[in-house]
């Protein structure tokens, strides 16, 4: 096989294996993307009801507050009770006792709402910092597996970079000019074998005439159907 099919066969299969490492890293970093949004979900989640149940005991320490006042306001206006002279005063001090046991009932059962809503939010934090908890524990033996394969991915593409550099420069200027430019075409596979009078690239048959031509050269050839490159293996390694 000529020098520059063989050279060309090589970059390819490099560029293969660049490009499957590649791959492989925007994989790897959507996975670990993933993991940490499952997490950040469920900690805005928590910021949240944390804020919700920081709101609902600051309404009900209002509402006690209030609750304490209407209590003190029956309790001094029961005391006066004994004190009045006049029944339409007595009748006066009544309602105004009956006002503030019925505020002070309002009130107790706001309490009382607060209370259960507080219940509700607080058993629902910590149910999701259970499964913040449960989730984190899981994650991180994963995210550090991650991390390491990932670092193994960008050290072995360092090499191959390189070696692929060095591959690259031995093609001739216009045919790598060329073989870069489909490789961005066609997404990473520029070079294909032509076999048994097809493109196994794009799965064409080839003009017989073309085939037996690229049999007779040994050499590099232009599919006439998607334009990639051609090699033909020589008939004693088919």
């Amino acid at each position: 096989m000529k020098e520059d099919v063989q050279l060309m066969i090589d970059l390819q299969e490099l560029d293969n294996h660049i490009l499957a490492g590649r791959k492989q890293q925007e994989v790897l970093r959507k996975e670990q993307k993933s993991l940490e949004g499952q997490a950040d979900k469920l900690v805005a989640i928590i910021e949240q009801l944390n804020q919700e149940i920081a709101a609902v005991q600051e309404q009900r320490t209002a509402v006690n507050q209030s609750l304490l006042q209407e209590q003190d306001n029956v309790e001094k206006a029961e005391a006066r009770l004994p004190e009045i002279k006049t029944q339409k005063e007595y009748l006066a001090v009544l309602k105004e006792v009956d006002v503030a046991k019925k505020q002070a009932k309002d009130l107790q059962d706001q309490l009382t709402n607060s209370d259960e809503a507080m219940a509700a939010l607080e058993e629902d934090q910590q149910e999701k910092q259970q499964q913040l908890d449960g989730l984190q524990e899981s994650n991180s033996s994963r995210a550090h597996e991650i991390v390491e394969e990932l670092k193994d991915i960008d050290e072995a593409l360092v090499s191959e970079d390189a070696k692929r550099e060095r591959l690259a420069k031995q093609v001739p200027a216009q045919l790598r000019k060329k073989y870069e430019m489909l490789l961005v075409r066609r997404k990473g596979v520029a070079l294909v074998e032509a076999a048994r009078g097809t493109c196994l690239g794009c799965n064409m048959y080839l003009p017989p005439q073309f085939f037996n031509s690229m049999l007779k050269k040994q050499g590099i050839d232009t599919c006439p159907h998607c334009n990639r490159l051609l090699y033909v293996m020589p008939l004693d390694q088919q």
